[in-house]
């Protein structure tokens, strides 16, 4: 009876495959993963496409490895809430620009970056929705854009010199993608719960 396996090893493979399925997905978080040098084989890209929405990107949720898609949306209240937070840390980094503050890029951006993540918390880690993911791609990864631009303007930063009236036109430009994105999903879910 060597055949049989025990549940210890039934318990031990399904654990394997979960780890191996539960990484995050990258559709809506440009944020780079850091990845184990094993993780870098020829099923990276199948394992990509399967992966799951986790917030911040960085922690798989071992609870729902195989969730399915959900067309589960929030309620049409909490994303303008959280659109209505977004909005104004916007404004507060729209004024720095206007006023030249340049030290204040980062500090706002961070808020809005957390106000970002969660409002991306609040839907389904797989909606069903197309346009839902869509915005949700386009919301989080104009958040890390952001971020990064706003960190150009951080002194002693290695290589030319940061021509600061570029990198505020891509921080307003970071800002109105994060703007439209909330605002698309305002409608989709306005639109869906009615």
């Amino acid at each position: 009876m060597d055949s049989m396996r025990s549940p210890q090893q039934d318990v031990a493979q399904a654990s394997r495959l979960e780890k191996q399925n539960s990484t995050p997905e990258s559709d809506y978080d440009n944020t780079p993963n850091d990845r184990d040098p094993d993780d870098l084989g020829s099923s990276r890209k199948g394992r990509q496409r399967s992966m799951v929405w986790q917030g911040d990107g960085s922690v798989p949720d071992p609870a729902e490895p195989h969730a399915a898609p959900s067309p589960v949306l929030p309620s049409t209240e909490d994303v303008i809430r959280k659109t209505e937070q977004i909005t104004k840390n916007i404004q507060e980094l729209l004024r720095a620009a206007q006023e030249n503050k340049h030290d204040s890029y980062i500090p706002c951006s961070e808020r809005i970056h957390t106000a970002v993540t969660e409002m991306a918390a609040l839907f389904p880690k797989k909606p069903k929705s197309d346009m839902v993911r869509t915005s949700l791609r386009l919301l989080t990864s104009s958040a890390y854009r952001l971020q990064s631009e706003c960190k150009k303007t951080l002194p002693g930063d290695p290589g030319p010199p940061t021509d600061i009236q570029l990198v505020t036109q891509q921080v307003i430009q970071c800002a109105y993608d994060i703007a439209k994105a909330a605002k698309q999903l305002v409608t989709i879910t306005t639109k869906e719960n009615n």
